[in-house]
């Protein structure tokens, strides 16, 4: 059986190894088995690698390392599990301000609404900094194939079981679950994981 997995280095693009791409409009690219997909991004053929990483002298190593326990918020009927590393700000819990707040004022409230309606936003977060513990088991899969899908002007969301593999140890950051989302912009602290930084240095593609 095909494992699907992104595979890098320091030095390297996105490797992306037996797992189907969908672009931002939503359809399925044919791709290669193994093709690059550009994380500096500078590529003109985005968001497939061009080497314009080797031309403008992209830096590739992590800066921010530092990942706390994830959080835990006990509710009657649900616990809200947060593990701030992974947050983006993609802002999809804002939906549901009673229990999860704005983006300047976060809070976590599982009581503030009913366990089903709480799921329903936690399976919105791609970083995979939301998931929830329900019946004493913790729920962080969501996701039944693999794939990669891009964002506008945003992140590579990698959903299903895929394997991160770099000499960073990345996949140590990412607990276990089966979803993460990919630097695109060049300019996240906590490469090769987005941190939202797209969102203040104008990144299109």
């Amino acid at each position: 059986m095909k494992k699907s997995q992104i595979v890098l280095t320091q030095y390297s693009p996105f490797l992306s190894v037996d797992t189907p791409l969908v672009a931002v409009d939503g359809n399925s690219v044919a791709i290669p088995r193994v093709c690059s997909l550009c994380r500096c991004g500078e590529s003109k053929y985005k968001p497939m690698c061009d080497g314009s990483h080797s031309a403008v002298g992209f830096v590739w190593t992590r800066e921010d390392s530092d990942k706390a326990e994830p959080e835990h918020y006990v509710g009657k009927d649900i616990t809200i599990v947060f593990d701030r590393y992974l947050c983006m700000g993609n802002g999809a819990c804002g939906e549901l301000e009673a229990v999860f707040g704005t983006r300047k004022e976060p809070k976590y409230e599982p009581d503030a609404a009913s366990a089903d309606e709480i799921i329903a936003i936690i399976k919105k977060c791609p970083s995979g900094a939301l998931s929830y513990i329900l019946d004493g088991k913790h729920i962080r899969f969501f996701f039944d194939r693999p794939q990669v899908v891009v964002e506008q002007n945003g992140p590579l969301h990698v959903q299903g079981e895929v394997n991160l593999i770099d000499d960073q140890d990345s996949d140590k950051l990412i607990p276990v679950g089966d979803h993460y989302t990919l630097c695109r912009c060049g300019g996240s602290k906590k490469k090769p994981l987005c941190d939202g930084s797209h969102e203040e240095n104008g990144f299109e593609g």
